[in-house]
Order: structure tokens, then sequence, then C-alpha cells
């Protein structure tokens, strides 16, 4: 196994057993656990010289999801993991990591969500300022600075807006 592949194991293994305390999670970290979880899918059937194809057989999924999945293209839900799980013998680590890397995904929905919900201040509103104006208009007549159906009448434009 090269250097950068022992280093991409490490740091996937890292995200994939860290604690369970939040923390910033980056799509690569994501993309990393995935390819190591698919990695030790391979391994498994391999160890036992299984093929895709039998595997797939055996667990009732497409021998290209199986493949799709060992690169970590993939994501598969529980019931995939479970199911190789079982048909590999692999004593329920599959289906832990699995969850371990289902969690990664769902830290970073959170995180994404969590940033548009920040960005919501910061966005232009969606409607028409008119309602707002005439507001302020009326509150500046009950004020008695302005005369208010005068200063309202002069903002209507040729849409009815106003």
């Amino acid at each position: 196994m090269s250097t950068d592949a022992v280093m991409l194991s490490l740091a996937a293994a890292e995200c994939v057993t860290a604690d369970p305390v939040p923390r910033h999670v980056t799509p690569e970290a994501l993309a990393d656990a995935r390819r190591l979880l698919g990695t030790q899918l391979r391994a498994a059937r391999r160890g036992l010289g299984v093929t895709q194809s039998r595997l797939a057989k055996e667990v009732r999924w497409s021998r290209s999801t199986i493949a799709n999945v060992e690169i970590g293209r993939q994501p598969a839900p529980r019931e995939f993991w479970v199911a190789c799980d079982i048909a590999l013998g692999a004593n329920g680590v599959l289906v832990a990591r699995s969850v371990a890397a289902a969690e990664l995904a769902r830290r970073l929905r959170d995180q994404a969500t969590a940033e548009r919900i920040r960005q919501v201040p910061f966005q232009a509103p969606h409607m028409c300022v008119c309602r707002d104006l005439h507001r302020l208009l009326r509150e500046l007549a009950a004020m008695s600075f302005l005369d208010a159906p005068s200063a309202a009448s002069g903002l209507a434009d040729e849409r009815g807006h106003g």
C-alpha cells in the first residue's frame, strides 16, 4: 500500500471513529470515509474468495452497486450494509462503520443547513418594498411629520404599486 493510501486510510479512519462531539466535517472527509468503508467491504469479500457477482446475488443488490460502493462512488443504505455484513460474516463491523459514515454525512448536511440559515439575514427580500414604504409613511404621518395621504399617493407607479 502506498504512503498516500495509508495517509488517506488514517484520515478516513479518524473521521469514522471520531467521538460524537460535533465538529466541522468536510466533503473530502466524508468521501475518504466512504472510500475506506468500501475498501473494507472489498477486503472482506476478497478474503472469503467471493466475487462481486456472487455477493450481489446473495444480498440481492446489483453487482454495479457493490462495485460503486467498494470504490466510494455510491453511498449505500443501512439495509445494504446489514445484508453484506451477514453474507460476509463480518460480525457487525461493516454495519457499525457504515453507521459512523452515515453520521458524518448527517453532520455535513447539518453544517450546510446551518450555513444557509446564517446567510438568510444577508439576502435581499423577495417581495416588493412598497408595503414597507407605505408603513413607514403611515408611521411618520402618525407622528405628524408628513401628510401621509399626499406623500403616499405620489409613490404609486404605473403598475399600481405604491
